[in-house]
Order: structure tokens, then sequence, then C-alpha cells
């Protein structure tokens, strides 16, 4: 739709409770795909934990 995913799911306001738990289920779900497509449990995990420290350890330098 060549349409920012995030600006088109605002325009529809605010998210409810339902619809923040349901996408916390199929983020759960592709977590788990992914792990079984490589045959690594925790793969998605350990990748998640090492972007977001990477990102805490730039904000860290960029605003002491």
């Amino acid at each position: 739709m060549g349409m920012d995913p995030v600006a088109w799911r605002d325009q529809f306001g605010t998210i409810s409770q339902k619809e923040a738990l349901a996408h916390s289920f199929v983020l759960r779900l592709l977590a788990d795909l992914f792990d079984g497509m490589i045959e690594q449990p925790g793969a998605t995990d350990r990748l998640m934990r090492r972007t977001f420290d990477s990102m805490a350890a730039e904000r860290r330098v960029l605003n002491p």
C-alpha cells in the first residue's frame, strides 16, 4: 500500500488492550516459528536482547 505501518495503524486511534494482547500473541508465535525453523530455541530472544542492549549503549553514548 506504500504507507508506513505505524502511520497506517495510527489513523485508527489508540490501540485497545485486546488488540495489544493479540499483537503480543502473534509476535510470540512468530518467534516460536523462527526458533523452530532454525532449530535453536531462544534464538529470537537472544537476538532481541542484543538489539536492545546495543540500542541502550548507543543512547548512553549520545546522551551521557
